[in-house]
């Protein structure tokens, strides 16, 4: 079954979660966490929650601004210790001591930073086209969020997203139900926060279990590139996927989803 929930972390700020449990009764599952990338909520991972929810009790969360957790000013100074902390309380909050992590895109980066800073909290991490350090092209998106709104913009670069294949409809949806639903003011923020972005030093802490999934032909990293830091992370592995889509999680759910389920299983 799939259930919705919020829970404040600050005085003004509440949390959406859903946590997606179709485990057998008489078991005790693990648990992922799964945080998606900017603009998105927990709509994002609706194709992954055939293939994890069978085996995991799943939790999937609106970051702060995001979906149905609530929207942050424009002047919100973003700070990834306010993001890692918020995981954190997610964590308390449902008393889990040590999860397992799935991340798409900014949200990779997260689930990255988190590893290295709470490893005791971390069994294993999954990051799917995370950037360690930001990309340059940041600044056109605000531009563009700022002069022609959210969706004109969503709708603009949901090819280079989904790749040059995707079909109107599933545009219409990402468009219209997952980012273009995202509150103007915490898009100006957290665009501007994003160009800031750099985990380099972080990602060479984490030391748990973890599976980097990559594209071959997206415009915003090339392979080399993540397999320059993806070395480093002594457990680790690295998917390159065929497709030119920067945000594999979305465009390629099902291959994603079926790789994060075999690696998951290779550690119980």
């Amino acid at each position: 079954m799939s259930q919705s929930h919020f829970f404040n972390v600050d005085p003004t700020t509440q949390i959406h979660y859903v946590v997606d449990d179709h485990t057998d009764p008489w078991t005790t599952p693990s648990t992922l966490v799964l945080v998606h990338g900017n603009a998105e909520s927990t709509l994002a991972w609706y194709a992954w929650i055939p293939y994890l929810a069978r085996h995991h009790r799943v939790i999937r969360m609106d970051i702060r601004g995001f979906g149905q957790s609530t929207p942050m000013a424009a002047d919100y100074e973003w700070q990834m210790a306010t993001l890692i902390n918020d995981i954190t309380q997610l964590l308390n909050h449902l008393g889990i001591e040590k999860a397992h992590f799935i991340g798409a895109k900014s949200g990779g980066s997260m689930v990255l930073a988190f590893a290295a800073l709470q490893p005791n909290r971390v069994h294993s991490l999954i990051a799917v086209t995370p950037p360690v350090v930001a990309a340059a092209r940041v600044s056109l998106s605000l531009q563009q969020i700022e002069q022609d709104g959210v969706k004109s913009w969503a709708r603009a670069s949901m090819q280079g997203r989904l790749g040059q294949n995707v079909s109107e409809a599933e545009i219409n949806f990402w468009v219209n139900e997952v980012q273009g639903r995202t509150a103007r003011s915490t898009l100006q923020g957290y665009l501007r926060w994003v160009p800031k972005l750099d985990i380099r030093e972080d990602v060479k802490k984490i030391t748990c279990p973890s599976l980097i999934i990559t594209t071959q032909g997206n415009g915003l990293r090339s392979v080399d590139s993540v397999r320059s830091w993806q070395q480093e992370l002594p457990q680790s592995e690295l998917l390159v996927i065929e497709g030119d889509a920067w945000h594999a999680a979305g465009a390629y759910p099902d291959q994603c989803a079926q790789a994060s389920a075999r690696f998951l299983s290779t550690l119980f």
